[in-house]
């Protein structure tokens, strides 16, 4: 299977060819191969592949967002935070205290036609019938705020979308979970700029999963962080959501594309 990810990021354009086979699939010595002779940038990734059943069984699931449902927003176009308790080298701890507001102007917007649920920095923004059917499922933790599309020198619009919002966020991650950095971490907070390899395994402990709910954020935020105490220029991408799986049913029931489920590990207390 491949897709292909044409998109403005960072304020350049991306053009991503994601291209996915099963490790034992002979064809992928072949174009690794290929790859190599053409001189073509690549990153090898690797993750598992589960089961309706494992699914079902999981006490909770991680949602890890790919990157060609990603529509631009958040503080660099005038969504708010509470920046009191946001730690002051990576901006981690910032907290959303309005409506959600992207980039209102090019391919941002044209991509919220192109799927029922897209992400903007693992903030997860849906239609508004999917949002009526979360709604409907009665989901603890879970609450919807509005989604403006901002555009310079004209008022805010308001979207017909959702921003799904958690009330919840669970403890540090087990330091048993692989497939994390966690020597990547910023060394003032430990909490942001985490990077991940693949696979990536999340474990918790069973104690920090009493109170879960089933729309959850975890408390660790991966990736790139552009932070200098400006949220004009900020760049930050939040914490995955952690949910049960009667979410993760909605979500496939609905036919929902572009997003990486990944079961959750129990291991017993350090």
């Amino acid at each position: 299977m491949s897709v292909v990810s044409d998109i403005e990021l960072y304020g350049k354009r991306s053009v991503t060819v994601f291209v996915t086979l099963d490790v034992v699939d002979p064809r992928f010595a072949l174009l690794q191969k290929l790859l190599l002779s053409y001189k073509v940038d690549w990153l090898d990734q690797r993750w598992d592949d589960y089961t309706d059943e494992e699914y079902e069984a999981a006490p909770l699931i991680v949602v890890q967002a790919l990157s060609e449902h990603h529509v631009v927003g958040g503080p660099r176009f005038h969504t708010e935070y509470d920046l009191s308790k946001a730690c002051p080298a990576c901006g981690a701890g910032m907290r959303q205290t309005g409506a959600y507001t992207i980039d209102g102007a090019g391919a941002t917007a044209v991509g919220l036609g192109q799927s029922r649920v897209v992400h903007s920095y693992s903030e997860l923004l849906v239609d508004q019938p999917l949002a009526e059917t979360l709604a409907r499922a009665n989901l603890s933790g879970l609450s919807f705020r509005s989604v403006y599309a901002y555009q310079p020198d004209e008022v805010p619009m308001e979207l017909i979308w959702k921003q799904l919002w958690a009330h919840s966020t669970l403890p540090p991650m087990s330091p048993r979970s692989t497939g994390v950095d966690f020597d990547s971490a910023c060394k003032t907070c430990r909490r942001g700029k985490i990077e991940t390899t693949s696979p990536m395994r999340i474990a918790y402990r069973t104690r920090d999963l009493e109170g879960a709910q089933d729309v959850n954020r975890m408390w660790e935020h991966f990736g790139y962080v552009r932070w200098n105490g400006d949220l004009k220029t900020a760049v930050l991408w939040q914490p995955f959501f952690v949910v049960s799986p009667k979410v993760w049913r909605i979500f496939r029931d609905a036919g929902v594309s572009g997003f990486r489920w990944l079961p959750i590990r129990v291991v017993d207390d350090e």
